[in-house]
């Protein structure tokens, strides 16, 4: 027979057991800016530090960029881009 308190009592005790041991946050998609031929995709880590995915027509680039105020104090990269281009990449996202 079907007992709609024992459901209920289910249904609550499932969602208040993971809350005790700490609720797990949604996954947070990155923002992404589209241009003519290029997506500029970035995630914030926290204490102005940037996930940074670059693609355009000659790659693409993932990078870890460490910001202090608008210059880099740290990046690293890979992927496609010469160190060059990454440098001026991670130099032009702390800028904005």
């Amino acid at each position: 027979m079907f007992n709609p308190n024992f459901v209920t009592k289910l249904i609550t005790t499932a969602l208040i057991i993971p809350m005790g041991f700490g609720a797990v946050e949604p996954a947070k998609a990155a923002d992404c800016v589209y241009g003519e031929g290029y997506q500029l995709c970035f995630d914030a880590l926290g204490n102005n530090k940037w996930n940074v995915a670059v693609r355009n027509n000659h790659g693409s680039e993932f990078m870890t960029v460490q910001c202090s105020g608008k210059s880099v104090s740290d990046w690293r990269s890979r992927g496609d881009f010469s160190q060059s281009d990454a440098e001026w990449m991670a130099d032009y996202f702390c800028s904005l």
